[in-house]
């Protein structure tokens, strides 16, 4: 690398932690040489892109449009450096898979066994979170594949529609006159208005995590708003009859300038391929 581009690339480190200190560490460096990195980047700029506080820093708004096209222009020169044999340096390269952890209980197992067949020299880095949030993550370039729930179409978005699912109201019998849900997940605001009216519950117990919404409710302490297809690891689980029903599309989303390369293009397939 250049001095400059080796300068974005402590800057994109500094992104990562917000820690001048811990990314020193990180990069190998000392702090005083990484602070002057970044001086020579912001005088390059002509702007700060940071903002030192007391217990760590803060991206201007120049550094936080800055982060978003280092991390692409980063990524085109790993790109540039592998023309001259693509095949062996993506081979032995890594991707990154941003997926919400509770679909990735179900869908991981369906291609994985492939991909580290087919590709035993890549590595697969998996990140969780909120779809909306890892959708986010391939639109900034901090991962290379989506598999989320009801992506929004965005410009810089290929989505491939994989499964789908349905959100409804599980229960055990005999269950406590409880609501169970994620207050995070616009599937269960859809559903508490359609109820509201018709059904009243005692009270609520709430989860940011729908393994833990679905293990409650399998033991009996309320009504869970549940995925159909986390649901079904917990037979005594069964449907509220005629309670209200969410649809939810399950899809692959990614970059298309991300995957231009034999190896990619085999990964996409073999994920569009797989029985869900």
């Amino acid at each position: 690398m250049s001095l400059m581009m080796d300068d974005i690339k402590y800057f994109v480190t500094v992104c990562e932690t917000l820690n001048i200190t811990r990314a020193s560490e990180i990069i190998g460096i000392s702090q005083p040489a990484l602070s002057y990195s970044i001086k020579r980047l912001e005088n390059e700029l002509g702007g700060n892109l940071l903002i030192r506080l007391k217990n760590g820093i803060q991206l201007t708004k120049l550094g936080e449009e800055f982060k978003q096209r280092s991390r692409r222009l980063l990524y085109e020169w790993e790109q540039a450096q592998n023309l001259a044999n693509p095949e062996s340096g993506l081979i032995q390269g890594s991707y990154t898979i941003a997926v919400h952890p509770s679909v990735a209980l179900y869908t991981l197992g369906a291609f994985m066994p492939s991909l580290q067949s087919d590709f035993a020299g890549l590595d697969f880095n998996f990140i969780h979170g909120l779809s909306r949030e890892m959708t986010e993550k391939v639109i900034s370039w901090e991962a290379d594949f989506g598999i989320v729930v009801n992506p929004i179409k965005h410009p810089d978005l290929v989505i491939h529609k994989l499964c789908t699912d349905e959100v409804t109201i599980f229960h055990t019998k005999n269950a406590q006159d409880k609501l169970i849900y994620d207050q995070n997940l616009a599937q269960s605001q859809y559903i508490l208005k359609k109820i509201s009216k018709r059904t009243s519950f005692s009270g609520v117990l709430s989860s940011g995590n729908l393994e833990v919404v679905a293990k409650l409710t399998s033991l009996g302490f309320g009504y869970g708003l549940l995925p159909t297809r986390v649901a079904a690891q917990y037979k005594q689980l069964e449907k509220l009859k005629e309670a209200p029903v969410f649809k939810d599309e399950i899809c692959l989303v990614y970059r298309p300038e991300k995957h231009n390369n034999t190896v990619s293009k085999k990964i996409i397939q073999t994920i569009k391929s797989s029985s869900f």
